[in-house]
């Protein structure tokens, strides 16, 4: 903790007085902190070796073009959006919010706001800066994700009963996750990236505060179409229960008119329905390396992706 501290001091030329660890999800590959600085100050500060460049310029390209719902990043003192640490990239933001949009939704003017920043995000330019660090959407990775989550699930024996009651749901659902895969890949010659994304917008990287919310974690940015950011306000996905007509239509009152694709939108439904299977399946089913607790709730999310009218349904509709 006290070499993280003196990197930030170093590098971005902030005295932190404390650095606590905080829990930001299910990014294995960051580790996140709330920094206080003397003066009152206080920053997100994230250490990972996950995202990519991506998830900083583009956060900071929206600041630069006014758009109150994201958090710049800060700069190092040579001008940077990051600094290399023993192999992982350090980042800070100022601290904004206090409660995920998870925890009780959004308000209406929360959720218009919601809207107009993925407005803007879709109508920014793709600059040659920004070119350069955005990866292309894709589902390959995600049908890698199912294919090797396969692999353990049926390779080895359950250590618990979470691990079983996860290998029997995977296994009695493995035809869906053979159509999700064949879908991805029919559609996936068809679908052109056109738009720069977040391309995971769920409840849970929405901080909420009276009259304001900022959309965090960019780290998977890419070049895309707007329907992968969309799908996570259409239904289905992660904190869908704060979402009804009446939500998507304050979202929409802040995005505008919108032409979504039918076929584009199947496509990143099944992209992210796979990886969101595969991962729920695989961590369920290691006992000992991710926490009990957790391992239950994600044998929970992983019987709701699969229930009739669940997102997997969805996606193959």
């Amino acid at each position: 903790m006290a070499d993280l501290r003196r990197y930030v001091a170093e590098d971005f030329g902030i005295e932190l007085m404390s650095l606590e660890p905080i829990d930001a999800g299910i990014d294995r590959a960051a580790l996140n902190f709330r920094g206080r600085a003397d003066g009152g100050s206080t920053y997100a500060v994230k250490w990972s070796s996950g995202g990519s460049v991506a998830g900083l310029a583009v956060p900071g390209a929206l600041a630069a073009r006014e758009v109150a719902e994201v958090a710049a990043p800060v700069r190092t003192l040579d001008g940077q959006v990051y600094t290399e640490r023993e192999g992982r990239r350090l980042s800070l933001v100022p601290w904004v919010g206090e409660r995920q949009g998870i925890d009780g939704g959004l308000d209406e003017e929360q959720w218009r706001a919601f809207g107009r920043v993925l407005a803007a995000t879709h109508a920014m330019p793709l600059t040659p800066s920004l070119a350069a660090v955005l990866p292309r959407a894709r589902h390959d990775a995600d049908v890698a994700a199912a294919r090797d989550a396969d692999a353990v699930l049926r390779g080895g024996a359950p250590l618990d009963e979470t691990a079983a009651e996860a290998q029997q749901i995977w296994l009695e659902h493995a035809a869906q996750v053979e159509a999700l895969v064949a879908r991805a890949e029919s559609l996936g010659p068809t679908v052109t990236p056109s738009t720069i994304c977040h391309t995971d917008p769920h409840l849970g990287n929405v901080l909420a505060a009276p009259g304001r919310m900022w959309l965090i974690d960019w780290d998977d940015a890419a070049w895309s179409t707007p329907e992968q950011d969309l799908m996570f306000v259409l239904g289905g996905t992660y904190g869908d229960e704060h979402i009804g007509d009446r939500e998507r239509a304050w979202f929409f009152d802040g995005y505008g008119e919108a032409s979504i694709d039918p076929l584009r939108l199947a496509y990143w439904r099944c992209s992210r329905a796979l990886v969101d299977v595969a991962g729920l399946a695989d961590e369920a089913f290691r006992a000992g390396e991710f926490e009990d607790g957790w391992r239950t709730t994600a044998v929970r999310l992983l019987k709701a992706n699969f229930a009739d009218g669940g997102f997997v349904a969805l996606a193959l509709g």
